[in-house]
C-alpha cells in the first residue's frame, strides 16, 4: 500500500492537482495480494476509485501506473531493485524486515523509487 500511496502523491504533486475528480489512472501489476494492495494506496492518495471508474487495473508483471488529466499524462514504474526487495521480504515473512522495507520506501526520493516518464 505504501508504494501506491507514494505513486498517488507524486501524481498529485506533478499535476498540481487540487481535487480528486479530474484524474484518471491505469495500474499495471499482478492483480492479486499483496501486489494489488498498491491499488489501495493509489485510491487513498488520488481519489481515483473503481466505483468512479477512473482507475483501471491490468494484470501485468512489475508495478507501474499511468496517470492522466487534461494537463497531460505521465507514467511511473517501480524500479526493479525495489520490486526485488519487496519480493525477497515477502518470502521471509518477517515483520521486522517488512517494517524496515516500508521505512526505506517512505524515505526514498521519488526518482530513487520510481522511473518517471
Amino acid at each position: 500500500m505504501v508504494v501506491g500511496l507514494r505513486m498517488g502523491l507524486i501524481a498529485l504533486k506533478l499535476f498540481k492537482a487540487k481535487g480528486w475528480f479530474d484524474m484518471n489512472c491505469r495500474m499495471d501489476l499482478p492483480f492479486n495480494p499483496p501486489y494489488s494492495c498498491v491499488i489501495d494506496g493509489v485510491q487513498v492518495a488520488t481519489g481515483c476509485t473503481m466505483g468512479k471508474r477512473n482507475i483501471e487495473v491490468r494484470d501485468r508483471e512489475g508495478i507501474a501506473g499511468e496517470f492522466s488529466m487534461e494537463k497531460g499524462r505521465f507514467r511511473l514504474r517501480l524500479r526493479s531493485e525495489f520490486l526485488g526487495k519487496i519480493r525477497e521480504t515477502l518470502e521471509l515473512s518477517d515483520e521486522e524486515a517488512t517494517g524496515a522495507l516500508m521505512e526505506e520506501i517512505i524515505e526514498a526520493t521519488d526518482r530513487c523509487l520510481f522511473e518517471i516518464f
